[in-house]
């Protein structure tokens, strides 16, 4: 049933191997997910969805899991060379479907996660409006985050960090509120090799980069709401290695 009810809401190809439930502990697990784009090229799948949820919920205002994982999730994101995305007909199909917001404030959506894990995620870029078409691979990516949180104010400790198929490596951790939105931590970025993005930027510049790599850390901190917005970036440092500028 969740087959042939996703594949007609995304008009794609779904694959399922297994669905596992456990009435008495009241989980799920959804196994070798897939769904492949027209062109017949994954675009979403996972290893394993694992949710365990918890009786408390029956009986207070937030939903409340004790764990809620995934291993190696992987999306594809694509701009065409007619400058649409491999996803632009589930934005047009869904933006036009979607009914009226309802007047008033909305409240708040409360969600209590003991641990929300996600293991082994990739994600594959690639842009083919450009001279030379642009691809690359993010991941794989860790992230843990204990004892999540929806609560107004409520701080959110997060960790996650990865690498990329170029050995690009990118670290970030710190903690979030999600009402109102406020974030402090930090990002690390290394290893960036400034060849692999010449595609993006080779058609506006006179000048190639023929070698180069750039490291990347800094402490932010960021707040946004709908009379505050406040971005301040400290402790910053940029190394820039190895680095050649020819003639185009």
């Amino acid at each position: 049933v969740a087959v042939k009810q996703i594949s007609q809401q995304l008009d794609r190809e779904v694959s399922i191997q297994s669905v596992k439930i456990n009435p008495f502990a009241l989980s799920c697990a959804v196994d070798g997910l897939l769904i492949k784009d027209p062109d017949g090229q994954p675009f979403i799948s996972w290893g394993e969805v694992y949710v365990n949820f918890q009786l408390s919920s029956f009986f207070g205002k937030a939903w409340v899991f004790k764990e809620i994982s995934t291993t190696k999730p992987f999306v594809r994101a694509q701009m065409n060379q007619d400058g649409t995305f491999n996803f632009s007909d589930l934005i047009t199909k869904f933006s036009t479907n979607t009914a009226p917001a309802k007047a008033g404030p909305a409240k708040p959506f409360l969600l209590h996660v003991e641990r929300l894990h996600i293991g082994g995620a990739t994600a594959a870029v690639a842009d083919f409006t450009r001279h030379v078409p642009f691809k690359h691979v993010l991941g794989p990516l860790e992230m843990t985050l204990q004892n999540f949180r929806t609560d107004p104010d409520n701080k959110n400790p997060y960790a996650f960090s990865g690498t990329t198929d170029t050995g690009e490596r990118y670290a970030w951790n710190g903690h979030f509120t999600l009402l109102p939105l406020r974030s402090e931590g930090e990002v690390t970025i290394s290893k960036v090799d400034l060849n692999t993005y010449a595609p993006l930027y080779e058609d506006f510049v006179k000048f190639e980069i023929r070698d180069g790599s750039i490291a990347l850390h800094a402490n932010y901190r960021f707040a946004w709401s709908a009379s505050n917005h406040v971005v301040v970036v400290t402790n910053t440092s940029l190394a820039l290695r190895d680095f050649k500028l020819g003639a185009a």
